[in-house]
């Protein structure tokens, strides 16, 4: 009878590959294989909530599945801070309302601050041309932004619009309409709006140098 060959013998002939893949089926260990390859940073298991500094310097923190870069964080929160703080140097609210947050995003003060303010630049003289600057600048945002809707409406104005019906088919709809019409009264539109944007910067600019001379120059805003 012919003696059974062992494996080793069987495998001498075998592709490595091929060997390898029946060696890790069958759970035998060959101390000459050698894996070759990229070995990257092996990046360290971190308890949730807990900080460390990588090798750029910068600081991290470890929450629930995910971790966060902290100083970006803190540049967030201190955003969203001012966002709900009061600019005043002297300001005294302890606790902000719903209304001191919704003023201090449209006017940089709190109720009570802003009252004060007011306050003084009417017994200065102030108020009128303060009042003035802020209805202008608020004119001078809503007209650039009429702008911009008449200049997309104009790139995107057609006689042919597609619709996606439920069942995924397409739907055409047609508009009977004087295309070029519609063109013109937009462009007209703009014209308009233009011109309203170079007076208003008009205005605002002049009112800037009546609150500069009046010394109060910290009214003035971007």
């Amino acid at each position: 009878m012919t003696k059974r060959k062992s494996f080793d013998e069987k495998s001498k002939g075998m592709h490595k590959s091929r060997k390898l893949i029946i060696d890790t089926v069958f759970g035998r260990t060959d101390n000459t294989q050698r894996v070759h390859g990229y070995e990257g940073d092996v990046e360290q298991k971190r308890e949730v909530g807990e900080v460390w500094t990588d090798k750029d310097g910068k600081e991290w923190e470890q929450k629930e599945g995910f971790k966060i870069n902290r100083s970006k964080m803190d540049d967030v929160r201190e955003y969203l801070s001012k966002l709900n703080t009061c600019s005043a140097e002297n300001c005294e609210t302890i606790q902000y309302g719903n209304a001191d947050k919704k003023l201090i995003r449209k006017t940089g003060m709190c109720a009570n601050c802003l009252s004060k303010l007011e306050t003084k630049l009417r017994l200065d003289g102030t108020f009128p041309f303060y009042e003035d600057y802020k209805i202008s600048r608020n004119q001078l945002a809503y007209v650039r932004d009429l702008k911009m809707r008449f200049e997309d409406a104009l790139v995107g104005v057609t006689k042919q619009f597609e619709f996606v019906n439920e069942d995924g088919s397409m739907s055409n709809w047609q508009w009977d309409i004087d295309l070029e019409k519609v063109k013109e009264d937009l462009q007209k539109d703009i014209n308009g709006a233009a011109d309203a944007i170079e007076a208003l910067l008009e205005r605002k600019e002049a009112l800037e140098n009546k609150l500069r001379e009046l010394n109060h120059t910290e009214l003035i805003k971007n």
